[in-house]
Formats: C-alpha cells, sequence, structure tokens
C-alpha cells in the first residue's frame, strides 16, 4: 500500500489505502481483512483521504491523472475527474466545505475541485519548482492550505486571496515528502 487513512466518522473504524496495484481497499484493522476492492485507476494510487463531512465516501489521486470519488455503500466510482496532466501525488478534503478538495502533482500545480462543478478547477496554485508531494487544508481556516515538494519546499497559501503564497519555508536539504497540520495547536505544522 501507498497510502492509508483512518474513517474520520465516529464509531466507524474503517481503514482506506491505496497502492501500485491501482486499486483501493477498504479493511476492518479489528479484523485484519480487506472489506472490499474499489477498482477503476489505470495508475498507483498516490493518496486516499476519508470526506470529513459524507461518512462513507473517500477521495483518491493516481497516477492516472484521475481525481477520484468514491462511496463504500455503493458500487463503483461516484466521481471521476481528469484533474491534471501529470501524475496526482496527493489529495486532501477541505475541513469548512464538503464539496472541496484539492490536489497537487508533478505538473508542480495545486488544483482546487468543487464537487459541484468538476469542468474547470475553482483555484491553481503555481510557485512549487518540482513535483508536490504532499498538500493540507488547514483544520483552522477555510481557505488556508499547505504543501511539500521535491524541490525541498512547504509552502503556505490562502487561495482567497490575490496573491496566495503566504510563506516558503527552505529547511530542508532534501526531498520534502510529507507533511501534516496539527488539530490541536494552531500554526503547528
Amino acid at each position: 500500500a501507498y497510502s492509508v487513512d483512518w474513517s474520520q466518522t465516529r464509531g466507524e473504524q474503517l481503514v482506506v489505502s491505496g497502492s501500485w496495484d491501482q486499486t483501493a481497499k477498504l479493511w476492518d484493522p479489528a479484523v485484519g481483512k480487506s472489506l472490499c476492492t474499489f477498482k477503476g485507476h489505470e495508475g498507483v494510487i498516490y493518496s486516499t483521504i476519508w470526506s470529513p463531512h459524507i461518512p462513507g465516501c473517500f477521495a483518491s489521486a493516481s497516477g492516472d491523472q484521475t481525481l477520484r470519488v468514491w462511496d463504500v455503500k455503493a458500487p463503483g466510482v461516484k466521481l471521476v475527474i481528469p484533474a491534471h496532466q501529470a501524475e496526482i501525488l496527493s489529495c486532501d478534503w477541505c475541513k469548512y466545505d464538503e464539496n472541496l478538495l484539492v490536489t497537487g502533482a508533478v505538473d508542480c500545480s495545486l488544483k482546487g475541485w468543487d464537487l459541484r462543478n468538476i469542468r474547470q478547477p475553482v483555484f491553481i496554485l503555481l510557485g512549487h519548482t518540482y513535483a508536490i508531494r504532499r498538500v493540507k487544508f488547514s483544520p483552522f481556516h477555510a481557505t488556508l492550505l499547505a504543501s511539500c515538494s521535491y524541490d525541498f519546499t512547504v509552502r503556505f497559501w490562502d487561495f482567497s486571496r490575490p496573491n496566495p503564497l503566504l510563506e516558503t519555508v527552505e529547511h530542508h536539504t532534501e526531498f520534502t515528502c510529507g507533511l501534516d497540520l496539527s488539530l490541536h495547536n494552531r500554526g503547528q505544522v
């Protein structure tokens, strides 16, 4: 598995994983078995994320350049978004808007997607010079997010501003592959 994420639904002890075998799997860690396999991607699944709003709903981002939305209660994919013209390495769900997801890709761009209208992104953020490895929405602000990249940087953005790049942090001397934002302490990465 390349990606794993715990369900955020209270009382639901489920994990979703994404793999090099182009499938996402639903797991019950209590029994250690896969409950269901989701097929449809035509490339490695680099990122899986549960919706913080809709129980049983998750998104996956893939090397096939698509962002897909799934419902564990219904077979097949709910939504396919041709989000980039390069491999998508990360996705995250906005904590404040059930219809907003962000993707980060090898094309060095971050794109915001409104699930009600997928014809074009609601925002595109540019600034990284190499592939974006991880993107996370802020748990405290609806329009803030962070990204990290193979360009050794972590960047902070506010997509509601005319100049969305807030800060570039250059403390790494190698690829920056992961980041997360604290749920308990504002501003802690």
